[in-house]
């Protein structure tokens, strides 16, 4: 049976030289590519009002939630600190729905970066805004100026975690972002850290939603042992379906 997985796109929230409004929705096409190389069927979900989650969580099997700008604070109950980056209110508002209303009709959800906390906030959990001003950690979790598709640090799994299962114990991945799950929501359980601690993988408690903190997307070229990680989820989708 093939699945249908929708992907929630992000959009322009500023003017280009090329598109003079931000009205252009869009999703990077590595999720594209990983949803296909898992035999799945990609459809991108365009952003649009909280009201209209159901109606696209209907016509899909599974949801996928890209990475993008950093998730409005407000919506976990803290006043956004000055090291805060670009926030989308609408987007996370439309996301948290979609995550929910999934949720509800028990079809899976995998997040990846951006998309794993946001799957953290609509649990009912908290982020650290600012990993480096917050916490103060070791590891360099924005590896930007080094190519995206290059792993830079390791992440440690939890022995028979669906993580643990595809990859293994310990390996290297690549890292974008500076905010991370703080407070993890009830219903949610760590799989995976970095060796200073910051929460690289979860699962849901039956098992159905999934997430992780860095980008295997991008690696799936140069480092194709990433695509089991979308096989997994087109394998649970079908499952469930």
């Amino acid at each position: 049976m093939t699945v249908t997985i929708g992907i929630a796109s992000n959009h322009l929230i500023h003017p280009t030289k090329r598109w003079g409004t931000n009205y252009v929705d869009y999703v990077q096409r590595d999720f594209v590519d990983g949803v296909r190389w898992a035999n799945a069927v990609p459809l991108i979900i365009p952003l649009t009002e909280p009201k209209d989650a159901k109606v696209y969580v209907e016509k899909v099997d599974g949801l996928l939630l890209t990475g993008g700008q950093d998730v409005t604070s407000l919506l976990y109950g803290e006043a956004p600190l000055i090291q805060s980056g670009e926030t989308d209110r609408y987007r996370d508002e439309f996301e948290i729905a979609l995550v929910k209303e999934a949720v509800r009709v028990h079809k899976p959800v995998l997040g990846i970066c951006r998309g794993q906390q946001v799957i953290n906030v609509a649990f009912g959990g908290s982020l650290y805004q600012d990993i480096q001003s917050q916490l103060g950690n070791s590891t360099k979790h924005e590896q930007y100026p080094t190519s995206w598709e290059i792993p830079t640090h390791y992440i440690n799994t939890i022995a028979h975690s669906w993580l643990n299962d595809l990859l293994g114990d310990r390996f290297a991945v690549n890292s974008f972002h500076h905010q991370a799950i703080h407070k993890l929501a009830t219903g949610l359980t760590v799989i995976a850290t970095s060796d200073d601690g910051i929460i690289e993988g979860i699962q849901s408690n039956d098992g159905q939603v999934i997430g992780v903190q860095f980008h295997p997307e991008m690696m799936i070229r140069s480092y194709p042992t990433f695509r089991k990680i979308f096989a997994y989820f087109a394998k649970l989708v079908e499952t469930v379906e």
